[in-house]
């Protein structure tokens, strides 16, 4: 398949003409004429069917199947508001993190795809200003978004037959004229409170199907199993796990469930990514079709395995991952067997350093019969790309070593990191501080901190970075510190969920007692002391600010969130709840209180185009500032730019910015001898302190 004419939609989405071409008579013919080059790209995605002989694809929200001959309708109801086998923008966004929601039966004949019907969700209008020139007034685009707290797009799970052409509604409580009977009673969510999260077919031909639903505020879990019938009518649907976690905290979204074929159809077994009770995230068996057999758990320990990396490998009776065992700070290959009585016995790690001393970061790709993979060293070193074999240890077929970027780096005077811990509130959090090469423990040097700290994530790591931290290090001699906090990911459930509801809280006296740590170092200038961030970064920024605990003098916001009412409801409901459930945590984690920006420095940059974190966010905590009398602040806003601020040349342009705001605002000799070097380059006043 041929992809032409790609218009780009959201992060993840985007509409095409495809063509198809046959290799053997050299033929090349459009995959739908309603879906041409003489027209505007209407398909948002295809896939080959299993066996290949046909194609899956959607177009304006409608399913179709075609073998190339003929196409086949499956869908009627798609729409502007209404989609069919591809996410809208809260689930492409915060749920599957892909543009599809279609799932081929591995014998080819039935399709699984989830319906969104987004008719109630309330609708943001977004200005563009730039992309036609020729018009006096702005476009304006309009996204249905539901804001924490507003509806959300009513979501169903379908099963359709290619061989008879009729399909079933599986989700229990959607409204539908055919529907699934239930085989346990139970109550399933409500239209309104569903989330589902993931969908596999168990079975290697159309028989079996899995699917998990949450509730809207996540902390409720149910996975289903779909025996499909020949007639799929008369399928049906029970309960296979059940999972509340009684810590408080909220339940991750992963895509981990896969099928284990055991050699008897009328026997479902998966392995899916859980909860061991210890509070890690760690690979087990189960039985979906007996919910009293215990899971045999194939990793265990108090580490967590990430759940995208995790592969079946069938032939060789082996479960292949990537996990945090070494280290929090380290990824590295494992495989375990999943015949084993002892799975803890069998599993070997395929990219362990022999010696404690030595650390590695690694990510991986399996081929589709998990024979071979491609291994992505990642860090600490220059990365470099690899083809290993799994039979074969000694294989090793090298894609890229990068060598042309290590000689050249050993031409230029790079800064030294290290890791370090902290202390905060009785934890121990994980620090990496970046140095000037020439770093005299003599001296006293200005401090950037650069905060992420959204829930489950991770900055700080043993990954190779070479970015605008590595230039404040090395050209502006800034000591460069990362911390991640309470609240990140990778550290097990008692150290991330502990934020629940009380979002800029936690994390926000994390941030302020390690700043203070590095405040007493003698190589530390105190007064001196900047922290910037991006999205929940740039939330964390001000929040900081807001605290007024007299640790940061700079701050450095880029498309924050300012306001969780004006966030996604998936991702803020899941870490926040409801505003209606929880008004006062809403309350205290927006950015309210302005007195702490009286006695700093602020800058804030946002993109007007923004469909991930509003510019209204922005709008209003100018507005905030305007009205408490705050003027020792600059904004800048980038028109039509999203999220990532690239267009017209915005990306370079707010680096520069970033650079000259600190420059204004720290002064001293490390800034006198780079505006010498970079005179003309930047705008504004550059005055030396």
């Amino acid at each position: 398949m041929l992809w032409t004419n790609i218009s780009q939609q959201f992060r993840h989405s985007s509409h095409a003409n495809i063509y198809v071409y046959t290799i053997k008579s050299k033929a090349l013919f459009p995959l739908s004429k309603q879906s041409t080059v003489d027209t505007e790209p209407q398909i948002s995605y295809a896939t080959w069917s299993p066996t290949g002989h046909q194609v899956a694809f959607v177009m304006n929200n409608d399913l179709y199947v075609s073998d190339l001959l003929s196409v086949q309708r499956i869908t009627y109801d798609g729409s502007a508001t209404v989609f069919n086998g591809v996410p809208d923008w809260v689930y492409e966004e915060e749920v599957f993190g892909t543009d599809f929601a279609l799932w081929w039966s591995p014998d080819s004949t039935h399709l699984a795809y989830l319906r969104f019907n987004e008719t109630a969700v309330p609708e943001y209008h977004i200005p563009f200003y730039t992309t036609n020139p020729n018009s006096t007034y702005p476009e304006e685009v309009s996204i249905k978004y539901p804001k924490a707290g507003s509806p959300n797009p009513i979501v169903s799970l379908h099963v359709h037959s290619l061989l008879d052409k009729t399909s079933v509604m599986v989700t229990q409580n959607a409204t539908a004229e055919t529907k699934l009977q239930a085989v346990d009673a139970h109550k399933d969510f409500d239209d309104e409170d569903r989330i589902i999260t993931d969908v596999v077919w168990a079975t290697t031909t159309h028989t079996h199907l899995l699917f998990k639903q949450m509730n809207r505020i996540q902390d409720h879990e149910i996975t289903n199993l779909v025996t499909v019938a020949a007639k799929v009518n008369e399928s049906t649907v029970q309960v296979a796990r059940r999972y509340e976690p009684t810590d408080g905290g909220w339940i991750d979204t992963t895509q981990a469930m896969k099928f284990v074929p055991q050699g008897d159809n009328n026997k479902v077994h998966y392995i899916d990514l859980a909860d061991d009770g210890h509070g890690y995230m760690h690979i087990a068996i189960f039985s979906a079709d007996d919910r009293e057999q215990a899971p045999i758990w194939l990793t265990e320990g108090e580490y967590e395995v990430d759940w995208s990396s995790v592969v079946l490998d069938t032939e060789r009776q082996l479960v292949h991952y990537i996990s945090t065992e070494r280290s929090p700070l380290e990824r590295h290959l494992y495989s375990v067997s999943l015949k084993s009585t002892d799975p803890a016995s069998t599993k070997v790690c395929r990219t362990c350093p022999e010696s404690e001393d030595e650390h590695g970061y690694y990510e991986v790709t399996f081929s589709p019969k998990a024979g071979f993979y491609v291994l992505n060293y990642e860090g600490p070193e220059v990365p470099t790309t690899t083809v290993k074999m799994v039979d074969n240890e000694t294989f090793s077929s090298v894609l890229e070593d990068n060598q042309r970027l290590k000689k050249l780096l050993e031409g230029y005077e790079m800064p030294r990191s290290h890791m370090v811990t902290v202390q905060s509130g009785g934890v121990e959090m994980n620090a990496i501080e970046i140095l000037p090469p020439n770093f005299d423990v003599h001296q006293k040097y200005p401090v950037v901190f650069n905060v992420y700290g959204g829930p489950g994530s991770q900055l700080v790591s043993y990954q190779f970075d070479l970015s605008w931290h590595t230039f404040l290090a090395s050209k502006l001699e800034y000591i460069v510190v990362i911390v991640d906090g309470r609240g990140t990911g990778f550290r097990g459930r008692d150290y991330r969920v502990g934020v629940r509801g009380r979002l800029g809280e936690l994390e926000v006296i994390d941030q302020v007692n390690a700043g203070r740590h590095w405040q007493e170092l003698d190589y530390v200038d105190s007064s001196r002391m900047a922290i910037w961030g991006w999205s929940y970064g740039g939330y964390m920024t001000s929040k900081v600010l807001e605290a007024n605990d007299g640790v940061f003098s700079v701050g450095l916001a880029v498309a924050p969130v300012t306001d969780w009412r004006f966030y996604d409801s998936i991702y803020t409901e899941r870490y926040m709840s409801t505003p209606q459930l929880n008004p006062q945590g809403y309350e205290t984690s927006a950015v309210n209180n302005m007195t702490g920006f009286e006695n700093v420095k602020y800058l804030l940059a946002h993109g007007t185009g923004d469909d991930n974190v509003h510019f209204q966010n922005s709008a209003i905590l100018v507005d905030k500032l305007t009205q408490a009398n705050i003027h020792n602040y600059r904004t800048q806003f980038y028109p039509d730019s999203n999220h990532r601020i690239q267009h017209h040349n915005a990306n370079p342009n707010i680096y520069y910015l970033l650079t000259e705001f600190l420059w204004e605002s720290f002064g001293g000799r490390e800034y006198l001898h780079v505006r010498k070097e970079m005179h003309g380059r930047f705008s504004g006043p550059l005055e030396a302190h």
